[in-house]
C-alpha cells in the first residue's frame, strides 16, 4: 500500500510525536526534550519541512470540547485520579524508556509513567511518576528537576507557577522553531509515603496558537485530578 507524500510525512511525524513528546511529559515543564528529540529524530530519517499552513488536516472530526466523552484513570497504587478524553489515543511507553531518557536518571527518581495519550493534531496528555526523599516539598522538587533539566542542555521558559489546592500548577512555553512556540502546562501533586514521596505530574502540551481551543479539556482534566491518601 502506498500513501501520498503529505499522508507520509503527517504518519511519521505522529510517530515522532509520540517518542519526543515523552520528554515534555516526563520532565517539569520539559517541552525542550519534546522539540530536541524531534530534530534529532528528523535529522537521522530525512523528513519533508511541510509548511504548517501546507499540512492535511485530521481525516476524522473530534468531538468539540463541550461533547468531549471522558474515561477515569486511576494509578495502580490508587492514590491517584483523573480523567482523560476517551478518544485520545494511548500510546504504551513500556520499555522505550530507557531508550529515551538516561537510565542514571530513571533509577535515581525511579520514574515511571503509566499513560500518554495524544489526539489526532498532536496535543499530548501524559502521567508520570517520580519518587523523592522526604523533606522536599513541591517548590523544591520542581526546583530539583529544572536544575536536572538545564544540566542535560535542555532549558525552557518558565511563566507562571502557582499553588491550586494540594496541587503546584506550572506553565512554560518552548519556541520550536519556524514560528512556533508551544505551550506546556504541568500539574503536580505531592503523595507522602514511606520510605520516599511520591510525585504525580500530569501534564498537557500544545501549540500556542491552539491552546484556546483546549482550555475548556485541560480545565475539565485538572479539576477532576483527586488525591487518595
Amino acid at each position: 500500500m502506498q500513501f501520498s507524500p503529505i499522508l507520509n510525512h503527517e504518519m511519521n511525524k505522529k510517530v515522532l510525536l509520540i517518542g519526543g513528546a515523552l520528554f515534555g511529559v516526563l520532565l517539569i515543564a520539559g517541552g525542550g526534550f519534546f522539540f530536541w528529540r524531534q530534530r534529532k529524530a528528523e535529522e537521522l530519517i530525512g523528513l519533508p519541512d511541510i509548511p504548517e499552513d501546507q499540512q492535511r488536516g485530521p481525516l476524522v472530526t473530534p468531538p468539540s470540547a463541550e461533547e468531549m466523552p471522558y474515561e477515569t484513570f486511576q494509578t495502580e497504587d490508587g492514590q491517584f485520579s483523573f480523567d482523560y478524553p476517551a478518544t485520545w489515543i494511548s500510546t504504551d511507553i513500556g520499555a522505550q524508556l530507557e531508550t529515551l531518557l538516561p537510565k542514571e536518571f530513571i533509577d535515581k527518581y525511579k520514574l515511571s509513567m503509566p499513560l500518554l495519550l495524544s489526539d489526532l493534531r498532536g496535543t499530548q496528555l501524559g502521567l508520570s511518576t517520580y519518587h523523592f526523599e522526604k523533606g522536599l516539598g513541591l517548590g523544591a522538587i520542581m526546583d530539583t528537576l529544572k536544575e536536572e533539566l538545564v544540566a542535560m542542555g535542555q532549558p525552557y521558559n518558565e511563566v507562571g507557577r502557582e499553588m491550586v489546592g494540594e496541587s503546584l500548577v506550572v506553565d512554560s512555553t518552548v519556541d520550536a522553531g519556524q514560528g512556533v512556540t508551544m505551550r506546556i502546562r504541568d500539574v503536580l501533586f505531592l503523595a507522602p509515603n514511606d520510605p520516599k514521596n511520591i510525585v504525580y505530574n500530569l501534564s498537557f502540551s500544545a501549540r500556542q496558537s491552539n491552546w484556546g481551543d483546549y482550555e475548556t479539556i485541560f480545565d475539565h482534566l485538572q479539576n477532576s485530578a483527586q488525591l487518595s491518601l
